[in-house]
């Protein structure tokens, strides 16, 4: 079994948009299988340019949750003349009809600059049943069936949003319980990173060896819990660190660059066969149940030929 989870949708929008019915009928289509929040970061930013107000840091905390790739942000835009017709019915205990325009258009600005993120969904019409049912059914494919490699393309599309073609700061986390049915052995020999690919490979396994045999500047034999577990480099993947805790095996993997269009899934798939090694070489001495991967990426880009 191999996940890569859903950390948290957002759900986003003005008033009257339809959030909270979205709410309860994700809630009941999934029998509360998601952590769900009303409204985050980017609803900061829109009051604080409503109300002219510093947004430095919101925008801040926004870019900090798009760039967790387990995050989902559901903006929820239907035509203002919808929103206009839910207020004159229902009212509203914040809003006149021209402050909720000014936020209206403010949430448009938002999804024309947002929505081409891989983990950004617009709704630009009313909810119903089936538009939940078709939402839930594509996050489960995309989260429970993708191989790890193959979430290079949200980091790709992430990068493609800018005008650098670049996006610092982005993380995925993925579970796999031993079975890296995933893996593809054939990209492990990508020529133009196979040499590279080996050589922290028989670093990384010296590495643990060595801990484990008392080979280090203590003269100390290290348990299977040892910290010391790491590789560490100058090189793109600058660092890798495994700790076993628990029957957890828990690999912390840090790209400091990688081009997401031409290698980074070669790159993922490599990592997630060093997870493998680390997993067999510890299972010896643990009965090791889930193995976790949390990966960053310093600068995710395309570079143009």
């Amino acid at each position: 079994m191999r996940i890569t989870p859903i950390d948290r949708i957002i759900l986003e929008g003005p008033d009257l948009a339809g959030k909270s019915t979205f709410f309860k009928m994700i809630h009941k289509k999934t029998n509360y299988s998601w952590v769900i929040s009303d409204r985050s970061a980017l609803s900061s930013i829109v009051y604080a340019r409503l109300n002219g107000r510093d947004e430095y840091f919101h925008i801040e905390a926004f870019k900090k949750e798009i760039n967790n790739l387990n995050n989902v942000v559901i903006i929820l835009l239907p035509d203002w003349n919808v929103i206009a017709e839910r207020f004159q019915k229902r009212g509203d205990e914040i809003q006149n009809i021209v402050s909720l325009k000014k936020v209206y258009d403010l949430f448009l600005e938002a999804v024309n600059e947002f929505e081409n993120y891989p983990n950004v969904i617009t709704i630009r019409r009313e909810v119903d049943e089936n538009l939940v049912s078709y939402i839930v059914h594509g996050l489960k494919s995309h989260f429970s069936t993708l191989p790890f490699h193959e979430h290079s393309k949200a980091f790709k599309n992430a990068a493609n949003c800018n005008s650098s073609l670049e996006r610092v700061g982005l993380s995925l986390t993925h579970y796999d319980d031993g079975m890296f049915d995933d893996i593809s052995e054939e990209m492990l020999r990508y020529e133009k990173e196979k040499v590279y690919y080996n050589k922290i490979r028989k670093k990384l396994i010296k590495k643990i060896d060595s801990e484990l045999a008392g080979i280090n500047e203590y003269n100390r034999i290290e348990t299977h819990e040892s910290r010391r577990f790491i590789y560490t480099d100058n090189s793109c993947l600058s660092l890798c660190h495994f700790l076993l805790r628990n029957e957890f095996l828990y690999g912390e993997f840090y790209l400091r660059s990688s081009n997401a269009k031409e290698t980074l899934s070669y790159d993922m798939n490599f990592i997630k066969s060093l997870m493998r090694d680390v997993y067999s070489k510890l299972s010896e001495y643990s009965d090791i149940k889930m193995c976790k991967i949390d990966l960053k990426i310093g600068s995710s880009h395309i570079v143009n030929s």
